[in-house]
């Protein structure tokens, strides 16, 4: 990351409204699965949701400032 965007995310994290920004943006939801007669529709919603979800979680890492999973390994 470069120093000017380093700065940058210091700048929004000091900011009174950074916690009202963070909530804001929600988390994408993932349905329960339900037993119907579309199982290959329900499996792709799935799929997409939790690839939704999984960035939602990294950019709410990266605004953070927290080191995500990947970096940690």
């Amino acid at each position: 990351m470069s120093k000017l965007l380093d700065e940058l995310l210091f700048t929004i994290r000091q900011h009174p409204a950074y916690p009202e920004l963070l909530d804001a943006v929600g988390q994408p939801e993932i349905k329960p699965f339900r037993s119907s007669g579309r199982p290959d529709e329900q499996y792709a919603d799935h799929i997409f949701r939790s690839g939704a979800r999984r960035q939602h979680d990294i950019w709410r890492q990266f605004l953070i400032g927290e080191p995500s999973q990947q970096e940690k390994s």
